[in-house]
């Protein structure tokens, strides 16, 4: 599908802030990063976040204003077929006023067209929901997915895979928990989809996407560890199940979910470290943590404050021995930064500058594959 933004500009600003990360690392002096941003320009409108915010605040009071001035001259919307003609009127408005502002006023995701998007789309699916009333949930999910995903497509807003990936997973919760097999096999499910979905997010290398793909990914891997968290398996069972008790029962393949709590987040964390992704890494971190808790929950033995003690000392400890052990790199791995693929990229950006022309590989993804994606290397 063609993207409603300019892509050219989009990969520049990509570059652009790559430079930024750099010149804070000092590795681009501020007079480079001037001439990065002269070879590689942009002429996007992106204010501040508290202008954005305005922008957005105003761009939706526009739209609720404009909904109610035109029912007043048109459709009698006390009928679901009046009401549902004006909304998808005033759903071509926002699309073509959106695309207009976006060709002419340069937007770059600056709350007037976020507010727009999200205005269009909502006018879209009211139709749905007066028309089909008694439709199941994963009908409405269906639709929604079909309104959803050709604009983020289109317009790689940031919110779009967050409603898509919890509509995906919508559709597949309300299907199988119609059978009891299905509610039994539901945090397979869960894992195995998550695992699909992250996967075709690693494909993705569209800078244009760029930060729709990480949001993905980060959703991915947090409900695969969720679906095979013992707590969360063995609590909302319990919920599912409509069972009123204090301590939630013990739950079929209880081994398997004990195995998948643990070795969660050490995989997430060691190919972290092997890859160098930075998101794999500090999600171990977190899911790891949580998978303390689960066993502090079920098994605890100490109290709270001396468990935080012992825990907070040992961490201490295991940072101090690790920065000291990795001061000298061990496998790619260092505390320190590691700036040879930083430089390399760098050197070809300004060769370039040098000699008066773009790189011929303009689908240089700086920072990808790298750890934290900020040009750097292959060491932590």
């Amino acid at each position: 599908m063609k993207k409603a933004y300019n892509e050219t500009w989009v990969e520049n600003l990509h570059i652009q802030r790559q430079a930024a990360i750099w010149k804070s690392k000092n590795l681009l002096t501020g007079q480079q990063e001037e001439e990065v941003k002269a070879q590689f320009p942009e002429r996007f409108y992106r204010p501040g976040i508290f202008v954005k915010i305005g922008l957005f605040l105003f761009g939706v009071l526009a739209c609720s204003f404009f909904v109610g001035f035109l029912s007043l001259f048109t459709f009698d919307t006390r009928s679901e077929a009046g009401f549902s003609t004006l909304s998808l009127i005033c759903c071509a408005c926002f699309v073509f006023t959106l695309e207009y502002l976006i060709k002419t006023k340069n937007l770059f995701h600056s709350g007037v067209d976020n507010a727009l998007l999200y205005a269009a789309i909502i006018a879209a699916m009211v139709p749905v929901f007066l028309l089909f009333e008694h439709a199941p949930v994963w009908a409405y999910c269906l639709i929604a997915l079909a309104i959803v995903v050709p604009a983020t497509l289109r317009y790689a807003d940031l919110l779009s895979p967050v409603a898509i990936f919890g509509l995906i997973f919508t559709i597949m919760a309300e299907l199988m928990m119609k059978f009891p097999l299905g509610k039994a096999l539901l945090p397979f499910a869960v894992m195995l989809l998550s695992g699909v979905i992250y996967a075709l997010a690693r494909k993705n290398k569209d800078i244009y996407y760029h930060e729709c793909r990480q949001i993905l990914e980060v959703l991915a891997l947090v409900t695969f560890y969720l679906g095979g968290n013992y707590l969360v398996v063995r609590e909302l069972n319990a919920l599912i199940s409509d069972l009123n008790v204090s301590v939630a029962p013990q739950i079929a393949f209880a081994p398997l979910f004990y195995f998948f709590t643990f070795i969660v987040p050490v995989s997430y964390v060691f190919f972290g470290l092997k890859r160098a992704d930075r998101i794999l890494f500090i999600i171990g971190l977190i899911a790891f943590a949580f998978s303390v808790y689960t066993y502090k929950h079920y098994f605890g033995i100490l109290p709270v404050s001396q468990g935080l003690v012992l825990v907070g000392s040992l961490m201490i400890a295991a940072a101090i021995a690790l920065i000291k052990y990795l001061h000298t790199p061990k496998r790619g791995i260092s505390d320190e930064q590691d700036r040879k693929n930083s430089l390399e990229n760098l050197q070809a950006v300004i060769a370039a500058q040098q000699l008066g022309a773009t790189p011929a590989s303009r689908g240089l993804e700086f920072g990808g594959g790298t750890f934290g994606g900020g040009g750097a290397g292959e060491a932590y």
